[in-house]
């Protein structure tokens, strides 16, 4: 048997969700008809769903959810690196949302790096020579 390289699923472990959720609502991410109070999930355009759990549900069985950097950075790709600074413009208006850095253009494409209420690394990535497929999947050359 051979593990498929498909991720579906990532769920965030949160100590506040409401926060979260309200977080993803205002960048206009669609939530599920699957969402309940409890756990919540959003539906990106390239088919993978992000959940939105309670940490304290995870902790009893893994430990406590470390604060700060977690050592995993969630990517958001896009199409130009005019693209990263319209959304790095957006995103300081967005509340909950601390930026990290400005974009800034490199070798191989360029973006910005921003933290989630819950301290969630992401980044906003353009890749040079990336595609994207007609789900909004990114290919790399």
């Amino acid at each position: 048997m051979q593990l498929p390289a498909r991720i579906g699923l990532i769920t965030l472990a949160c100590a506040d969700v409401d926060r979260m959720a309200r977080l993803f609502r205002e960048l206009g991410w669609p939530e599920t008809p699957q969402s309940d109070e409890h756990h919540r999930t959003f539906q990106c355009t390239n088919g993978v769903v992000i959940g939105l759990y309670g940490a304290r549900h995870y902790e009893p069985e893994f430990g406590p959810v470390l604060r700060g950097f977690r050592g995993s950075i969630l990517s958001v790709n896009v199409a130009s690196f005019e693209e990263c600074v319209k959304i790095h413009e957006q995103l300081a208006r967005v509340d909950g949302v601390e930026l990290l850095e400005a974009p800034t253009l490199a070798q191989w494409g360029g973006g910005f790096s921003w933290r989630d209420p819950e301290g969630n690394i992401w980044d906003v990535a353009w890749a040079k020579e990336s595609s994207f497929d007609d789900r909004g999947g990114v290919w790399f050359p």
